[in-house]
């Protein structure tokens, strides 16, 4: 609920903006006369409802249709004596849309640190501080909403001024996710897969007057140069914990191999008069040393192809290569075996197997019930 002074604020501002539109109409009539037939359409529409109400949506300052060129329908915009008025709108809008993406800029900067201010100082002291907090976050949430909203218009306008234009590479479309940033969302907990929303990249326009567009030097100090910092060092340390893998890989068929020369070591240590305990220790021995090798071969099967895959050839991979191109084939064989057409075919020769079965079982019943036939008495 509004409190009456609010309401009367909001009446004087909608009064003010009233007479701002009325005092703009008549220049605009002037330099395009072809809004003067829209204009008279909007007006019978607003006169032809039953009753208007002052507080109807479509009699409020805010949505009076200002018929701006790029507003206007397609044939009249493309007149010859409304090419100049476009331009001078288009030269509006590209400024305007810059701005506003600043302003989108500006107030993420400032809700970013309310949540860092919040998450160091304020949680778990209560409610009154966190409900105060969250109230200060929706006003600057609403500020986001309102130059975001400011900027889509522009961008809109532009796209119907000048489609594909040399604006076109500086502005794009702006989504409800790509009011983001500067770092991550306090509810993202990715860091391999966070991206910068385009706004963050925006080059800026140093000199109105000349071409030359880069990013000025305290905007990137302010929001790219931590951002770029965490990328660098999260990058530097997943390439450490690559190099870290391939080391463990290799360590533990080092280990393998190792274990399994130690086990046959053992083998032959214990100097027995019994051969019996003699074979027995040096058969143990040995399959401890196979199980090791096994387990060595059965890390590198498994291994190689992911580091295959991506680009990875480490020195050990000549010695179980044979043993990759085995594991392959066979996995091959299997699914040449269990494909439709073999279990269709071996079905048969199955169903042709029982019959031969059952005709030799019919046979020696035959057999046995003529045998039941001979007289073997007296």
């Amino acid at each position: 609920m509004r409190t009456s002074k609010q309401l009367a604020d909001l009446q004087d501002k909608r009064n003010a903006l009233l007479r701002l539109i009325q005092n703009w109409r008549e220049p605009q009539l002037v330099y395009t006369p072809h809004v003067a037939l829209l204009v008279s359409r909007a007006q019978s529409s607003e006169t032809n409802t039953t009753a208007p109400s002052p507080l109807a949506p479509e009699t409020l300052p805010e949505n009076i249709p200002l018929f701006l060129p790029s507003s206007l329908p397609a044939h009249i915009r493309s007149l010859p004596e409304l090419k100049e008025i476009c331009a001078l709108e288009q030269r509006l809008r590209e400024p305007q849309a810059d701005d506003a993406l600043a302003e989108v800029r500006r107030q993420r900067r400032v809700i970013q640190g309310l949540w860092l201010f919040k998450r160091l100082n304020i949680s778990g002291t209560g409610n009154r501080p966190n409900t105060r907090m969250i109230t200060l976050y929706k006003r600057f949430n609403k500020k986001t909403e309102r130059a975001a909203e400011k900027y889509r218009s522009a961008w809109r306008a532009l796209s119907v001024l000048d489609p594909g234009g040399s604006w076109s590479t500086r502005f794009k479309e702006l989504k409800k996710e790509h009011v983001s940033g500067p770092g991550k969302e306090p509810e993202d907990t990715s860091n391999s897969r966070y991206e910068p929303s385009w706004i963050w990249l925006v080059p800026r326009v140093v000199d109105p007057s000349s071409a030359e567009t880069t990013i000025g030097e305290d905007e990137f100090k302010e929001t790219m140069r931590v951002e770029w910092s965490k990328a660098r060092a999260r990058m530097r340390r997943w390439s450490e914990e690559v190099l870290i893998i391939q080391e463990e890989m290799r360590r533990v068929i080092v280990y393998q191999k190792w274990k399994a020369a130690w086990w046959r070591e053992r083998s032959s240590l214990r100097d027995l008069v019994d051969v019996t305990i003699s074979s027995g220790i040096s058969g143990y021995a040995y399959k401890q040393a196979a199980i090791c090798l096994r387990l060595a071969e059965k890390c590198a099967v498994h291994w190689l192809p992911h580091l295959k895959a991506r680009g990875v050839t480490p020195a050990w991979a000549s010695e179980y290569e044979h043993l990759v191109d085995e594991d392959l084939a066979r996995d091959n064989l299997t699914d040449a075996v269990e494909s439709p057409e073999n279990v269709q075919l071996n079905g048969g020769i199955d169903d042709v197997e029982e019959e031969v079965d059952n005709e030799g079982d019919d046979s020696d019943e035959e057999v046995d019930d003529d045998g039941d036939d001979f007289d073997f008495g007296d």
